[in-house]
């Protein structure tokens, strides 16, 4: 069974999908953090660099994006060698769409190719042709589809065709085409008023983003322990009449983190740790450096109940299915190379590739299998694509000058919310103490003090937030009183 489970706070939104009930993907947005991937702004040229094919454009940002030729649409010339220089001149006005978002010393990526997404297509403002999902292999549901959209779609719009419009019916296709068109119209109106560095378009926030993109056929339910957000997504269900899915989706009632109760942030602990235990007893060892994601395979604990090869073969096996599914809960991305242990059997390295590729079509991402190198290693890339499971949760520890990860600030202070709150529920507790380090007692101060006293008081006790100069670094103690 497979279930999405959404925690809504005042200070993040989180999602969990969880097939057979372990942890599969995750998606996050703090509430002081703005996503924009995907967001339309107005640029000004700001410089060209023609032995670059690129250009460097004022989107308002801290830092300039950036523009490469492949990304730049040219209506009468897309199809010819263009050069940037003949395309764009400095200080010339241009709406651009961020593909990367801006990552360490990097600005954002952007295009001229702009897509609005939907629950089943994708509009192409630029493009006038249809593409279908290759993971609709149907050769009469494509064709269908496709008759379905060219009578729908405006002549001068292009249309991709996503997984989950399959088997749907003429009302659904219709309903979102006037749907997609009304956010690009939104957009072409404000294209003539806007100032640069404005955002004409803002993709959805985190929990419509998942019913949009995850929540399918395959979901059994959504679980949500938000009433306000419980509306929120049944009326977007309405939208796009999928009433059928709205028998899915269920309100969380109870005085228990979601995320405790289904088992979730077990699963998102064991994300951040470096070794992943297999079931067989062998394990992972997951390395993210600036140039590539290192995974290095271990028999461990795994002696075998049969011969050598055979154990080999056990674990590697499950690793590989295992390596599917932390690619995608800690969202790594870019060039990844896999150190299975050695296999002497060439018929068994092909069983092992098959499997990682089987999973790996499970992943929304796109990536992509070279097979073992000589060395005996599988190199493989997966699309960047949104943040870092890491980001939301480590930062670089002070005290080792980066070659080890803590707990960030922000994870930490949640801990303490999360315990104040069960704290506060407690008949026979009166008072509450947080004894702190300087620099979480300065942090609560300015983020999340006001909104814990608040809550205490309304149960009828006390709220005392206290700094010891002993306490390093972000560590803390909470005292409780009858």
């Amino acid at each position: 069974m497979n279930q999405i489970i959404m925690n809504i706070n005042d200070f993040e939104e989180r999602a969990a999908l969880l097939e057979d009930g372990k942890l599969s993907e995750i998606f996050i947005q703090r509430n002081q953090q703005n996503r924009i991937n995907g967001n339309i702004y107005k640029g000004r040229v700001v410089n060209i660099l023609p032995g670059m094919e690129a250009a460097f454009l004022d989107i308002g940002l801290e830092k300039n994006a950036f523009l490469h030729i492949r990304d730049f649409f040219d209506l009468n010339n897309e199809n010819k060698n263009i050069k940037i220089e003949n395309r764009l001149k400095k200080g010339q006005e241009i709406i651009v769409q961020i593909l990367k978002e801006p990552r360490d010393e990097k600005g954002a990526r952007v295009t001229t190719k702009y897509t609005i997404p939907g629950k089943y297509m994708v509009l192409m403002p630029n493009n006038d042709h249809i593409a279908i999902s290759q993971k609709i292999s149907d050769r009469d549901e494509r064709a269908r589809l496709e008759k379905l959209i060219e009578k729908k779609k405006p002549v001068d719009l292009g249309v991709i065709i996503r997984t989950a419009a399959s088997g749907k019916t003429d009302l659904h296709i219709k309903n979102e085409i006037e749907y997609l068109l009304k956010k690009w119209d939104k957009v072409t109106r404000k294209m003539k008023t806007s100032k640069v560095g404005e955002v004409l378009y803002s993709d959805n926030d985190m929990v419509t983003r998942t019913v949009r993109d995850v929540f399918s056929n395959q979901i059994s339910e959504l679980i949500i322990d938000n009433e306000e957000k419980y509306w929120e997504i049944v009326d977007y269900i309405k939208a796009f009449s999928d009433d059928t899915f709205k028998t899915k989706v269920k309100l969380f009632e109870s005085s228990l983190n979601i995320f405790d109760y289904y088992g979730a942030n077990k699963g998102l602990e064991d994300a951040l740790k470096e070794k992943v235990w297999l079931e067989c007893g062998g394990y992972l060892v997951i390395q993210k450096t600036e140039a590539l994601i290192s995974i290095d395979v271990n028999t461990g604990k795994n002696v075998g109940n049969q011969n050598l090869d055979e154990t080999i073969l056990v674990t590697n096996l499950e690793a590989a299915v295992e390596i599917a599914t932390q690619l995608r809960i800690r969202n790594l991305s870019g060039i990844i190379i896999i150190d299975f242990i050695d296999m002497k059997i060439a018929g068994d390295q092909e069983k092992v590739v098959e499997l990682l590729g089987e999973n790996l079509k499970k992943d929304r991402i796109k990536n992509d299998i070279v097979h073992f190198t000589k060395l005996g290693l599988i190199e493989m890339t997966r699309k960047r694509q949104g943040t870092p499971l890491s980001d939301f949760y480590q930062e670089v520890c002070h005290s080792c000058n980066g070659t080890g990860l803590i707990k960030s600030k922000e994870n930490v202070v949640l801990d303490i919310m999360r315990e104040v709150r069960e704290f506060a529920e407690e008949k026979d507790i009166k008072k509450i103490k947080l004894v702190s380090s300087s620099e979480i007692f300065k942090f609560m101060k300015d983020t999340s003090f006001v909104f814990l006293d608040e809550y205490v008081r309304i149960r009828k006790k006390e709220f005392i937030l206290e700094k010891k100069k002993e306490k390093l670094n972000y560590e803390y103690e909470i005292v409780l009183e009858a």
